[in-house]
């Protein structure tokens, strides 16, 4: 039995695979990880993207090992948004993802919820 101790990190491969499921790649979507390599650090854990001949559709996607959906995840997500957003670039959406049994009663309508399954608040 181990002892490591769990972070949000080890979320990510849950949370790519839920995302998948919900954008498929055969529609154009394409999940792009975290990605240090621009000019700012501050970026969501993903950001899932689709292009088309009427625009970009980007929803940038916030991974917590938290049991409560907080002022401050929210805020952390509008800013990830407005900084994702241009000219031709709509945010279609914004997820948190969260362990199962999180209380959600922050959630701005705004916003998608995914539980992760493998990953408990119980």
């Amino acid at each position: 039995m181990s002892n490591k101790k769990i972070t949000e990190k080890d979320m990510y491969p849950y949370a790519w695979k839920a995302l998948r499921s919900r954008f498929p790649l055969s529609e154009g979507w394409a999940i792009h990880e975290q990605d240090t390599r621009g000019k700012s650090t501050y970026i969501p854990d993903f950001t899932v993207e689709k292009i088309t001949r009427y625009g970009i559709y980007r929803i940038p996607v916030e991974v917590k090992l938290e049991c409560t959906v907080k002022k401050a995840h929210i805020d952390q997500l509008n800013r990830y948004a407005k900084s994702l957003a241009g000219p031709n670039i709509k945010i279609q959406n914004k997820i948190l993802v969260y362990p199962a049994g999180t209380n959600t009663d922050l959630k701005p309508n705004d916003m998608g919820i995914i539980f992760l399954r493998n990953f408990s608040c119980t």
